[in-house]
């Protein structure tokens, strides 16, 4: 079309065109504070030129909206979500050891290390004062506060643990949640893009639930067709062990976390099953057994975390046995810390099992884990089920605050483990000085079951019971003693109760009878003594292990001492460590771990703000520049309304001028 009309359809176009340029102004001036908003730009092309016969070349008809597009940079994208992996994961670290250091409460002068300090100078002054009733009072109440403070700092790291999982749980819900809101936002995108729209709005929200989803855990976005995306972790897929999905029925590609499904024939179901996960709650051994021995658990899982309802509630039977690569402590440590399962849609547990890794040779060991099936139709693990626990698919976060959560855990377990050493060392040597034998002896008892020999000053507090006998050399509770004595812990270990209630049976002199009595007399403090030396002793604490004895920790330690009247007392052990500074290096290492962890938050907060304002400046509205934009829309506008005034007025002079 040429001429006055032409005219007039161009500048209406043109009108029509600017006119949506103002209405996405006004739309990004109105989000400029809306959190993950993206701004959005018109895209403006010349509209399909005509060719007019008899004319030179072609005559341009305008111009049309393109499309209404988003500015995003996905590279940003990529790296802001991976740094907020590490964030994620240092952060929860930070926090969590942090309360660490609160329940370690050093260097302070209530704290281990200070009753340590006065432990020994109790003893030190029994030493010199064994005739003095308050001297041994003191011995008692200062080794009764020493052994409460374990236990006090040992059932707070417990309840840490137990808070750590208390927030996985949290996060696993929140998750699921995010997941679901991700799948329904990829499939209206997807149905808006098939349509020929740009759903930009709902984009943002679904990069918005994106981020916020790369904090709880590293992810793997990948991009599909009509602006529809697949998530998985971000570990090496084929990687299990490294915190990965475990692969689809094919054995090569990870199990997808969100899929974008449009109805129809040809897309009816995902070539995968999609992922959640679901949260372990219970972890119970069998009957008779202690947590991390071999044998089948009862395994209790909630779907999808969600613990509110009991219809959530999977009760499972898993087996943990001594392999070569683990033994059935690992395993169970293992599925304490992580208790995250990856599970259907509707929450129940994956089956897995282990193939050869496509991307390692098959001379190598390299394993991963592939939905069990084959498929697509993968086993799972339902109510009452059993598996082994390599079949188990848990979740072992690449990155992110679940990994933050869960490594933590095993920071937590190593303190507990070293107060253990530390309660157990402390126990075999004073019993060993005291009863002068590397072999536990028992308390001597008599007629009337009253102790008048006490040859164990710290007990286990579980099995106190079982630390006296008619004889000291009573084999059956010798035995028994043995064991409670190699279970001692930071948890249980106490003072044997007849020494509270009667200090004056503490052992300070170089000799007594079977029956207690003192053969060197009341003034004799030489066993107090060799207590007290014990204080600046090398001890190889740090080799001990749950099941170590006092006969194998003594060994070649407890030897006669011809300076402190030929008793028995603890030699240096080369390459061993004294009590005190044993405990100090646990809190040095602590302290370094929180220094590290908060170094990492401060640098990880400085990285993602970078990367977030270079995001920012392409994706972020500009009120200045949306102004500038404003004003140039507004005058496009202006000058096509007065084209087609101008034409208007044009065809009035057509028109009407005729007739005159």
């Amino acid at each position: 079309m040429s001429g006055l009309f032409g005219t007039l359809n161009i500048s209406t176009r043109g009108l029509f065109a600017q006119q949506r340029a103002i209405d996405t102004t006004s739309h990004n001036i109105a989000n400029a504070n809306t959190e993950g908003y993206s701004r959005q730009r018109v895209t403006l092309q010349t509209s399909r030129p005509q060719s007019i016969p008899g004319s030179a070349g072609q005559v341009g008809t305008g111009v049309d909206v393109s499309a209404v597009n988003r500015v995003r940079d996905s590279f940003l994208d990529y790296q802001v979500r991976v740094e907020n992996g590490v964030n994620g994961q240092y952060t929860g670290r930070d926090k969590f050891l942090s309360q660490i250091e609160n329940i370690m409460n050093e260097p302070t002068d209530t704290g281990i290390s200070t009753l340590i300090g006065k432990f020994f100078d109790s003893w030190n002054t029994l030493a010199t004062s064994a005739k003095e009733s308050n001297a041994r009072s003191i011995v008692a109440q200062q080794a009764l506060a020493l052994t409460n403070e374990l236990n006090h700092t040992y059932t707070e790291l417990e309840k840490l643990k137990e808070n750590a999982q208390e927030v996985i749980k949290n996060t696993v819900f929140d998750v699921n949640g995010m997941l679901s809101q991700i799948s329904q936002l990829n499939q209206q995108i997807k149905q808006v893009s098939v349509s020929g729209n740009n759903p930009n709005d709902l984009m943002d929200k679904r990069d918005l639930l994106l981020d916020q989803l790369s904090s709880k855990f590293g992810i793997k976005v990948d991009k599909k067709a009509f602006e529809g995306i697949n998530v998985t972790t971000s570990a090496d897929a084929n990687d299990n062990g490294n915190g990965s999905a475990p692969l689809g029925s094919d054995g090569k590609t990870p199990l997808n976390i969100t899929q974008a499904i449009l109805p129809g024939a040809n897309n009816a179901t995902p070539a995968e099953p999609t992922a959640k996960f679901s949260y372990i709650s219970e972890i119970n051994p069998p009957s008779g057994k202690k947590a991390g021995e071999e044998g089948v658990y009862t395994v209790v899982y909630y779907k999808n975390g969600d613990m509110t309802d009991d219809a959530n509630k999977v009760s499972i039977k898993v087996t943990l046995e001594d392999t070569e690569d683990s033994n059935a402590e690992e395993k169970f440590n293992q599925l304490n810390e992580c208790r995250v399962l990856w599970a259907n849609d509707n929450g129940v547990a994956f089956k897995v099992k282990e193939v050869q890794d496509p991307n390692y040779p098959e001379d190598t060991t390299k394993k991963a884990k592939q939905l069990a099936g084959g498929d697509g139709d993968a086993s799972n693990l339902a109510d009452g089920q059993s598996c082994d626990f390599k079949e188990l698919a848990l979740f072992q976060a690449p990155t992110g605050e679940l990994k933050g959560y869960m490594s933590v855990q095993q920071d937590i377990e190593t303190y507990e483990d070293q107060l253990n050493k530390l309660a157990k060392g402390l126990a075999f040597a004073v019993n060993g000085i005291l009863s002068q034998s590397d072999t536990p002896t028992a308390d001597v008892k008599d007629s009337a079951n009253k102790i008048i020999s006490a040859n164990n000053f710290f007990v286990n507090a579980d099995k106190k019971s079982q630390y006296a006998a008619t004889s000291s050399t009573d084999t059956a509770a010798i035995a028994n003693i043995d064991t409670a004595e190699q279970e001692i812990t930071a948890a249980n270990i106490t003072i044997n109760q007849a020494i509270i209630d009667n200090p004056l049976l503490i052992k300070t002199a170089a000799k007594y009878d079977e029956n207690g009595n003192n053969l060197s007399g009341e003034s004799d403090g030489s066993r107090a003594l060799a207590v007290q030396m014990l204080r600046d002793r090398l001890m190889s604490i740090q080799d001990i292990k749950k099941d170590t004895k006092r006969t194998e920790f003594l060994s070649g330690i407890l030897k006669t001492d011809s300076t402190v009247s030929g008793l028995k007392t603890i030699s240096n052990d080369t390459g061993g460590m004294t009590i005190d500074s044993y405990f100090k290096d646990t809190v040095d290492r602590l302290g370094i771990q929180e220094q590290e962890a908060r170094r990492m938050v401060d640098n990880q907060a400085k990285l993602l703000a970078g990367f977030k304002e270079s995001r920012d400046s392409v994706s972020g509205v500009s009120l200045d520049e949306e102004m500038a934009n404003l004003v140039q829309f507004q005058h496009c506008y202006q000058a096509n309304a007065k084209i087609i005034s101008t034409v208007d007025e044009l065809l009035d002079v057509v028109i009407n001028g005729l007739k005159r």
